[in-house]
Formats: C-alpha cells, sequence, structure tokens
C-alpha cells in the first residue's frame, strides 16, 4: 500500500510568523497534534503540540518549529512510513512532491487506523505482554 492511500489531504499549515500562542490555539480547537509550516508554498518545517509547550506565546512557529523535517513521497510504501516514525522517534511525516510542497500528512493516527477492520470495525487481532517494573532495581535492568 503507497502513502497515498492513507494521507490526511486536508492539512491545516501555518506560516512561520504564527505566534505559539495562535498556533496552540488552533491545535486544541481543531484536536490536533501537528501543523505543517509552509513558507511561499514550501514546507519549511513542522510544530507539534510538545514542541509549542516549550515556548512562550510570543514566539514565532519558525522559532519553534522543526526545520527540514523527515518526510516522504505519496508514493512511499506505508512501511517506510511507519519505519520513519519508529527510527526518528515522531508522530508524522509530512508528504511533499519533487519541488517540495506539502501535499499531505501521515500521522501515527493514521497507520493505526490500518490495523482496523474496516468492514467491521473490530481490531485486528494481535498478541502482547507487559513486563512490569515494580522497583528502581527493576526499571534500571530495563534500562541496561
Amino acid at each position: 500500500m503507497k502513502t497515498a492511500a492513507v494521507m490526511n489531504r486536508n492539512v491545516v499549515v501555518v506560516s512561520p510568523a504564527v505566534t505559539v500562542g495562535a498556533a496552540a490555539a488552533m491545535m486544541q480547537r481543531l484536536r490536533i497534534r501537528h501543523l505543517p509550516v509552509v513558507d511561499d508554498g514550501r514546507l519549511a518545517g513542522i510544530v507539534s503540540d510538545r514542541d509549542l509547550m516549550r515556548h512562550d506565546d510570543e514566539t514565532t512557529c519558525a522559532e519553534a518549529m522543526t526545520p527540514s523535517p523527515v518526510v516522504c513521497s505519496w508514493d512511499a510504501p506505508i512501511s517506510r512510513v511507519a519505519r520513519l516514525m519508529l527510527d526518528n522517534k515522531i508522530d508524522s511525516v509530512p508528504v511533499v512532491n519533487g519541488p517540495g510542497r506539502l501535499i499531505g500528512l501521515v500521522t501515527s493516527a493514521d497507520l493505526i487506523s490500518l490495523l482496523l477492520d474496516r468492514a467491521e470495525g473490530d481490531v485486528v487481532p494481535f498478541e502482547f505482554s507487559l513486563q512490569l517494573a515494580a522497583s528502581d532495581a527493576e526499571a534500571a535492568a530495563f534500562a541496561a
């Protein structure tokens, strides 16, 4: 499956001049966690809700954004996007065309939705186990 099949095509973006306060209010109102920053039609960076928490309300998105974010093309396999997210510990990947123009966004929520059987609305079965660190010593052992 290609990225185009899962990417969000109606992406809310901000200009670099928008303040963190305004961006945070937008994100809260729209219930989104990532805002691509677009300058003159090209992707300049991206801000996440976590980025915004580290800055005061008057800081601009240009100052708060991650410049040159990890991106993919519309025809990249979904597995490539998932690998980019895991390797870079990020929750969204902007989708750009050749000249760097934003054409979509894939989020971790978009990828998780692929695990749902759309016909039945049930989660695809999988196995998991939990490992509890009940003390500092056990937590340290996990970190080693």
